[in-house]
């Protein structure tokens, strides 16, 4: 292949590039932000030792095997964006596992073109929980937001948890 050609080949592949549309980069999933604090002193705390499971599908949460992290001070709570109720199964060290369902409302919520549509949701009323490790549930804030998966950390709060 003669050196204009080549040239020519790789303009036009760096030019289809940049005729695409753009990827979504925004925060185009909504969940429920969940931190855990200690009881004793009230502040953040990390977890080790916490298994999360999706109670409607059986799908583990945490840990998962694409993180590298091993301990927990925040996760990620995904919401249905087809069903008005979610259950986790979240165990804790050597305590059974304690059950926690959120009830909230969806709306629709426009993201942009490249993301397209997301299902917002509020939480409705304070989430039924059994009592085995959890010590304490309150709802900061009951409108959970889009968020990007990629952050390692969401300045959003919806729920805090006392262990």
């Amino acid at each position: 292949m003669s050196k204009p050609l080549k040239y020519s080949f790789v303009v036009c592949i760096v030019l289809l590039g940049f005729s695409c549309d753009e990827f979504c980069e925004e925060s185009n999933r909504t969940a429920i932000v969940v931190n855990f604090y200690s009881h004793e002193s009230g502040e953040l705390t990390g977890l080790r030792a916490l298994t999360i499971t999706g109670i409607e599908n059986d799908s583990v949460l945490y840990p998962n095997p694409l993180m590298s992290q091993s301990e927990f001070s925040q996760i990620l709570l995904p919401v249905n964006p087809s069903a008005d109720v979610m259950s986790f199964s979240i165990e804790y060290e050597e305590f059974p596992a304690d059950t926690v369902i959120f009830r909230y409302m969806r709306t629709p919520g426009f993201v942009s073109s490249e993301c397209g549509c997301v299902a917002l949701a509020e939480l409705l009323g304070d989430p039924e929980r059994t009592e085995n490790s959890i010590r304490n549930l309150v709802v900061v804030n009951a409108k959970a937001k889009t968020v990007s998966y990629r952050q390692r950390v969401i300045n959003e709060e919806n729920i805090r948890i006392y262990y």
